[in-house]
């Protein structure tokens, strides 16, 4: 009996040097700024860290369908409103509910859009576990940070400078056309939706009640990672939350997708040409919120004009239409 006592509190103390270790170790490791060179992950999607507080009205989360498919310079352009795509390539809702809760930290946008592709893209308790373990030990996400890390990291201060120009958004002028045989197909089948994407789109809602935010659920024009059985899950999903689904590839008229010239890759992304727009659209459609002010005459959001000049200026594709 005696031996048992001592082996488990052998065991137990070396579980608690071990956790005091990677805790040590991941102070030690967590970035302090949002440069590629440190955070080295989703560079793009948490450059939203540098945003300066509380001026970015809306966000955008979800996967490669955002940050192809919206372009925050062209809403503020058609309107004024600010907005960033903190998305990612196949982004998980674990990860979004992180980002998301990171990002109510600084700003307080009046709505949130999460894109439904999402809401369908299964993840294993492995990746939940990891998930969970990288948010308590830092270093098991950023262990490769070792090769840049120095000893001001000790007593440095986090002090984020990275700001994304194009403020999440990912440009491509390529034109790969889509086959649009089977797009929008009618039918009354429900896409899957597993129990704990579930759980976490019911999360992502709670926290957004908790900010006072104004939650929809999205679906961006794609003819691969949309249809109609999705459609329908979403729709049925955003009336139990009670929140707005908004379907742009049900609103062909308001949003024109030309499939033979405006996606980069045969129908799964749009270009630039496809995501002016969606941005167009969805510009109008926050203006008519009524909850939103155009900041474009505003001298403290000049850097917002200045951002759609560099824009246009670097883009050549981007001068092919009005950004007024």
């Amino acid at each position: 009996m005696k031996k048992k006592v001592n082996d488990t509190l052998k065991a137990l103390v070396f579980v608690l040097i071990l956790i005091l270790l990677l805790t040590g170790v991941s102070y030690l490791m967590m970035p302090r700024d949002n440069t590629e060179q440190q955070w080295k992950h989703d560079v793009s999607a948490n450059a939203f860290r540098a945003e300066p507080e509380d001026t970015l009205d809306v966000l955008f989360f979800g996967d490669s369908e955002v940050y192809t498919n919206i372009m925050p310079l062209r809403i503020w352009s058609a309107e004024g409103i600010t907005s960033y795509c903190v998305s990612s390539s196949k982004q998980n809702l674990w990860y979004t509910f992180q980002l998301m809760l990171d990002a109510l930290q600084t700003q307080s946008p009046k709505i949130i859009f999460l894109e439904a592709n999402a809401i369908f893209r299964y993840f294993t308790m492995d990746n939940f576990l990891l998930h969970g373990s990288e948010l308590f030990f830092p270093v098991l996400k950023y262990h490769d940070r070792w090769k840049t890390i120095s000893f001001s990291d000790l007593t440095a201060q986090t002090q984020y400078t990275y700001i994304h120009n194009e403020k999440g958004y990912h440009f491509s002028k390529d034109i790969d056309p889509a086959d649009t045989t089977h797009y929008g197909a009618p039918t009354k089948k429900m896409k899957q939706v597993s129990m704990v994407n579930r759980l976490y789109v019911q999360a992502i809602k709670s926290l957004c009640d908790r900010y006072h935010v104004r939650l929809v659920l999205l679906s961006t024009p794609s003819t691969k990672s949309w249809n109609m059985s999705k459609h329908n899950s979403a729709e049925s999903m955003a009336k139990a939350l009670g929140v707005e689904y908004l379907d742009l590839n049900l609103l062909q008229e308001e949003v024109p997708i030309d499939w033979s010239h405006d996606t980069r890759d045969k129908g799964d992304h749009l270009n630039i040409y496809g995501a002016n727009k969606v941005s167009v659209y969805l510009a109008h459609y926050l203006r008519d919120t009524g909850l939103f002010a155009d900041h474009r005459e505003d001298p403290a959001y000049s850097v917002w004009n200045k951002a759609v000049e560099a824009f246009v200026k670097k883009h050549a594709a981007a001068r092919t239409f009005d950004w007024s």
